[in-house]
């Protein structure tokens, strides 16, 4: 009983030391952001963004334009239609449509289509093409949005290959893979930069076939009583961009969208270490018996 007891009692310490050490020494120095997830907060990057206005609904959101002017935004559906149940068919009514920008928010209604949406602004001069783009979640049913990102949208494109699935998103330490393109083209050797409201600040480099790798850093910092809840919870915001000039012209684009804490990885190493001490202490006893029994 006395091993049983202090086994429990390591176990707590070992829980209280990784939970202050998942609250210290994350990041590097920058817009101190506590990773309460994405908001409107001061400018933290001149890069276009389309960023999310806080709150959630299952058939609509309202979005803000960051560093371009834009009277419309361009929607794209995740696709004609997806098998159902039972054999039913879901269309969606439209694959594409604008949406006008009133002081600088604008509205996207999902019409009763779900899974992922791909969200567009555009700001052109003679002499440059700047693209903001993101993509939505919305909850109900939906095709696939495979074909709607096969689908070239723009010049010079960032293109998640794939997005997360449902219930799903981005998370620190993870590798996910963009594919840049131009014209509907792979393009090889060019430099994907990364920032995030944290500070952090990366580059990635292109293969052959268009694809870069990120990693996604582990410098979201957890709030304070704050649990994950379907997947939500504390998050960063970032940005991919990437710049491509033909023929004097110069191409901006960027995708922007969050990140949130790996808990799953953080609770793993918790609950291992602790079941390890348990192992640990419950069989010091037979150790001593053992011991003793070669001694008498």
């Amino acid at each position: 009983m006395r091993a049983l007891a202090l086994a429990l009692w390591c176990v707590w310490v070992s829980a209280a030391l990784a939970a202050d050490g998942g609250h210290a020494g994350h990041g590097q120095a920058g817009s101190g952001h506590e990773g309460h997830g994405p908001g409107l907060s001061a400018a933290w990057t001149d890069l276009p963004l389309i960023e999310a206005v806080p709150g959630r609904d299952r058939s609509s959101a309202t979005f803000h334009l960051s560093q371009l002017s834009a009277g419309e935004v361009k929607a794209y559906a995740p696709g004609d239609q997806a098998p159902l149940p039972e054999g039913v068919r879901f269309k969606a009514d439209r694959l594409e449509w604008e949406i006008p920008v009133r002081n600088g928010r604008f509205r996207l209604e999902s019409t009763g289509v779900g899974n992922y949406h791909w969200l567009q602004a555009r700001e052109e001069t003679p002499e440059s093409v700047k693209v903001a783009s993101t993509a939505h979640f919305f909850s109900n049913p939906g095709p696939a949005p495979t074909a709607m990102l096969a689908r070239p949208k723009t010049e010079l494109e960032i293109v998640p290959t794939p997005l997360p699935r449902e219930h799903n998103r981005y998370r620190a330490g993870e590798e996910w893979d963009f594919a840049l393109r131009f014209r509907g083209q792979p393009l090889a050797g060019a430099t994907l930069q990364w920032i995030s409201d944290a500070g952090t600040r990366a580059s990635f480099t292109s293969d052959a076939a268009g694809q870069a790798r990120v990693r996604f850093p582990a410098d979201v910092r957890p709030a304070a009583g704050q649990r994950a809840q379907h997947g939500r919870g504390a998050a960063n915001r970032f940005v991919l961009a990437v710049e491509h000039t033909v023929d004097g012209r110069r191409y901006l684009t960027a995708f922007n969208g969050s990140y949130a804490e790996n808990a799953f990885a953080r609770r793993s190493l918790l609950w291992g270490s602790g079941f390890l001490v348990v192992g640990g202490l419950l069989g010091l006893p037979l150790i001593v018996r053992r011991k003793e029994t070669r001694h008498a």
